[in-house]
């Protein structure tokens, strides 16, 4: 298979990746039935990847115009939903007195990654027009979103099973 074909089909998974999430949260709130760590973690990765992958083609058709301003605007508007998504998701487990557990820290480190990814490729695009971070750029950007999916979903099995040697123990946690 050639990359573009890879490429293609990384980029095809979008729409399933939000779908992987809107259902990874549906199952968090019917098997747990209260606010989590969890919960609020698959909320704010399910609303900031909905509104990436909605916004996706309107930021496309922009910024194919001629201007590096609208490059600019591809990356920044990335860019800034991912550090929203971090502050959103820190925010909310501090509003509702919530420990930050591992997959908040993790889906956190996503997002900064991600905005990381942003800002270095338009500046090594349109500031140094160097391409060094071309092949980074494209591929792990959908790789990252692919291999998220069963981390979060291993990770919330390991929880659980460990929230339940817990009980069986006689411990809180």
């Amino acid at each position: 298979m050639i990359w573009s074909t890879i490429d293609g089909v990384l980029f095809a998974l979008d729409k399933f990746i939000f779908i992987a999430y809107f259902l990874l949260l549906v199952a968090a709130m019917l098997l747990q039935r209260k606010v989590s760590s969890f919960v609020i973690t698959l909320i704010v990765l399910t609303v900031a990847n909905g509104a990436m992958t909605s916004l996706s083609p309107m930021l496309y058709q922009y910024s194919i115009q001629p201007g590096v301003f609208t490059k600019f605007v591809w990356y920044a508007s990335f860019a800034a939903i991912d550090m929203l998504a971090v502050f959103l998701l820190f925010k909310f487990h501090q509003l509702l007195k919530q420990n930050v557990g591992f997959i908040a820290n993790l889906v956190g480190l996503y997002f900064v990654t991600f905005a990381m990814l942003q800002t270095l490729r338009f500046v090594d695009r349109y500031v140094l027009n160097t391409e060094l971070l071309q092949q980074v750029y494209q591929h792990a950007i959908p790789a990252l979103n692919l291999v998220l999916v069963p981390i979060i979903l291993i990770c919330w099995v390991s929880e659980m099973r460990l929230n339940q040697l817990y009980v069986k123990a006689g411990m809180t946690r």
